[in-house]
């Protein structure tokens, strides 16, 4: 990972829209479109599962990434400790988790489909510190996406 590769702070949060409307107002922030997407997940703690989420990224850099929690997966509310995670694009997602896991970060949850890994990949070290990978090309429009041009949508592997 690289720093220049940074691009979010992730925060989880039990009431998504007034979590969204109350950060905007306290820090004067304007918001992308809702993801809201279906994906399936592959967890450490609780295996595959299908799950709708929904998240808003913050239009200016560093951006504020807020997600909706969902139970029995990673995104879950901690008490506490407001920043969730720390993004970062990656262009090799694949390399980049093997990478992070030889470094002691275990992979405790990522997109998954047809056995595969794919678009992202969470992983903590045992302190609880977590990091967001996510592939690059999952966002092709990224700064249109950020200008409200397109909705996201869940860019599967070939």
């Amino acid at each position: 990972m690289k720093l220049d590769d940074f691009y979010h702070v992730g925060i989880i949060v039990e009431d998504f829209d007034s979590a969204v409307a109350n950060y905007g107002r306290l820090w004067n922030l304007e918001w992308t479109p809702i993801i809201n997407v279906d994906v399936t997940l592959w967890t450490r703690d609780y295996g595959v599962r299908q799950v709708r989420p929904r998240a808003v990224y913050s239009v200016l850099h560093p951006h504020i990434e807020v997600v909706e929690a969902i139970l029995q997966t990673i995104l879950t509310v901690t008490p506490g400790r407001p920043v969730h995670h720390l993004g970062y694009w990656s262009d090799d997602l694949e390399g980049d988790s093997n990478a992070l896991i030889a470094q002691g970060w275990p992979k405790v949850m990522c997109a998954y489909d047809n056995g595969r890994m794919f678009g992202m990949a969470y992983h903590q070290r045992p302190d609880g510190m977590i990091v967001e990978i996510v592939d690059r090309a999952s966002f092709p429009d990224w700064q249109g996406f950020l200008a409200g041009k397109m909705e996201h949508e869940v860019i599967l592997p070939d």
